[in-house]
């Protein structure tokens, strides 16, 4: 019987310590291929990039990569007449019902995609949404920027973000992202949404800062939530569960056969007495 324990015990303890056999896909679908976004998480910002900001000022990426916070990174354009504005607004809505501060916690930058947009638009973009960011500090921690093609091409594609412009509708058609860049300026995670619940947003933002932010229980969500960019959401998946119950079990059956042990030691005593 402790042979058997034993031996049950071992296989229990390789299964749970098994991970996923499969990789997950690296891209993340939209209705046209031709405007979706595209899992890139890993990618590198190029910090030379420039740009111009809502003040009229020059704005290279390097200003802020490397720096000390993460960064949530949302490319549209200020002109868009739906949902770039929606984007924009769900990501305030969700970071104003997280306790962390634009700033001091986290940066927020905003990237045009026309390059025919100027800073007067992007001031005036800025204007118009600072108040749904209800936390203080998002003035200097929110950047508005706008640039030539080139720029912003190249951003775009390093970012995985695909767009283009549509004749038939007057406008471009892009994805609704959200990225989350390291300190570093590297992407850490993207959700792509309309609507965004703040846990997850806290979580790719404690993720996002290698866990410079956050406390015990954002790291003990992180090691059992698994991100599925089918949902766009963090959640327990399959082999999570199963290497809980995995664990769960060892604990059992080595408590199962420590009794046994003691028993099995105890039994000689006893005759003896």
């Amino acid at each position: 019987m402790r042979a058997f324990l034993l031996s049950l015990l071992f296989m229990t303890a390789s299964l749970a310590a098994q991970g996923p056999g499969h990789a997950p896909s690296r891209t993340v679908e939209s209705k046209e291929d031709a405007a979706s976004q595209v899992d890139v998480v890993g990618a590198q910002i190029d910090a030379t990039l420039k740009f111009t900001d809502e003040r009229g000022y020059p704005f290279e990426l390097k200003q802020w990569f490397p720096g000390k916070q993460p960064v949530v990174l949302v490319l549209g354009y200020y002109s868009c007449p739906a949902m770039c504005g929606q984007v924009l607004d769900a990501a305030f809505a969700a970071l104003s019902d997280v306790d962390l501060q634009p700033g001091e916690h986290y940066r927020v930058l905003n990237v045009s995609i026309d390059p025919k947009e100027t800073p007067e638009v992007a001031k005036a973009r800025k204007d118009s949404f600072l108040p749904r960011l209800r936390k203080t500090g998002g003035e200097d921690a929110w950047r508005v920027l706008v640039g030539d093609e080139a720029n912003t091409k190249r951003l775009a594609e390093q970012m995985g973000f695909r767009f283009y412009w549509s004749d038939a509708t007057g406008q471009y058609a892009h994805p609704p992202s959200l990225l989350f860049l390291t300190p570093e300026g590297k992407v850490s995670r993207i959700i792509v949404n309309t609507s965004f619940d703040p846990s997850d947003v806290r979580l790719a933002i404690v993720e996002a800062s290698g866990g410079a932010i956050g406390g015990f229980w954002d790291q003990v969500r992180l090691n059992c939530l698994t991100f599925d960019a089918r949902t766009n959401t963090y959640s327990l998946a399959a082999m999570t569960v199963m290497r809980i119950a995995g664990a769960v079990t060892v604990v059992a059956l080595a408590a199962m056969i420590w009794v046994m042990a003691r028993r099995e030691r105890r039994r000689p005593a006893a005759a003896a007495a």
